[in-house]
């Protein structure tokens, strides 16, 4: 037996979405940031026997990359799709699924067999801020500009670099630069349409390549210090073992405004999830420190 659920009104989102596909500047994805944000969605989800309950879908594009199917309404389902089941959830509650519980789904797919408009971490951050934002100066299309600048920032320090180091390795380490590095920064601003906004350059980064021993390696990445703001991160380090093609990547990220920690010493596992290991040692002495956590690991 099958239960025939109640459509969703998502005219607004749809006209959003339409106005954003056609002209990707910050205005528009502003708008569609305040569109999405109180509506639901609906969600293709397969029962999970030993949990008791229903887990959603995930698609593969052509790049390989992993997105979470989500629709607007009933009419953007195409007729030849049969799904097991079926969520009518919040769009807040699937960002909540995949920024809380880090996985390699890169965001949600939105009308993927019609309008495909890919709302990747970067949007899904932004989301959350405008969010927090609205409780406290709810005001229409409105988001500050250093905190989308901390935001993208945020997303290419703690997942676009990492995916691409523990995806590539040895490869990826070969291609470092500041030229690439100023590239990869520059991402999310391409893709949001604001390339005109993006404020560094390649003199904006520093780097030292260090060949400690024949089983570790390590290079230091200075990181901008114009627009650093909480959780953005002020060094990277990328540690390898040559021998065994290991590699690992830490992080000094400046601490909230809310703690008494002005830094903090983080890694970054392959898996995508991340964690505060301590107070980030005076500079200088950072180093010696990703080495001996580094050197620590099986």
């Amino acid at each position: 037996m099958s239960i025939k659920m109640n459509d969703i009104d998502n005219t607004k989102l749809e006209e959003a979405m339409q106005v954003y596909m056609k002209d990707q500047d910050k205005e528009n994805l502003i708008k569609l940031v305040y569109a999405i944000q109180e509506t639901k969605l609906f969600v293709p989800a397969m029962a999970v026997q030993k949990k008791g309950g229903f887990q959603p879908y995930i698609i593969k594009n052509s790049q390989g990359d992993l997105y979470m199917p989500a629709f607007t309404s009933m009419q953007k389902f195409p007729q030849t799709q049969r799904y097991q089941g079926m969520l009518k959830i919040q769009y807040k509650q699937c960002v909540s699924m995949l920024l809380d519980h880090p996985t390699l789904v890169q965001g949600i797919a939105l009308n993927p067999f019609s309008d495909n408009l890919l709302l990747k971490s970067q949007m899904l951050e932004l989301s959350r801020q405008v969010e927090r934002s609205a409780k406290e100066q709810p005001k229409a299309y409105s988001v500050k500009t250093e905190d989308f600048r901390m935001i993208v920032r945020h997303n290419v320090e703690f997942h676009l670099i990492p995916e691409k180091l523990f995806a590539g390795k040895l490869e990826f380490i070969k291609s470092l630069s500041e030229d690439t590095l100023c590239e990869l920064y520059r991402t999310p601003y391409i893709e949001v349409g604001q390339e005109k906004a993006y404020p560094y350059t390649s003199d904006s980064f520093e780097m030292m390549e260090l060949s400690i021993r024949e089983d570790l390696s390590l290079i230091q990445i200075l990181a901008p210090s114009k627009y650093l703001y909480q959780t953005n991160c002020r060094e990277l380090y990328v540690v390898w073992n040559p021998l065994t093609e290991q590699v690992g990547y830490y992080v000094v990220e400046k601490g909230l405004e809310s703690e008494d920690i002005p830094y903090h010493l983080d890694i970054i596992r392959e898996d995508g999830t991340s964690e505060k290991l301590e107070e980030a040692p005076a500079e200088g002495s950072v180093m010696n420190r990703v080495m001996e956590l580094f050197g620590g690991e099986s």
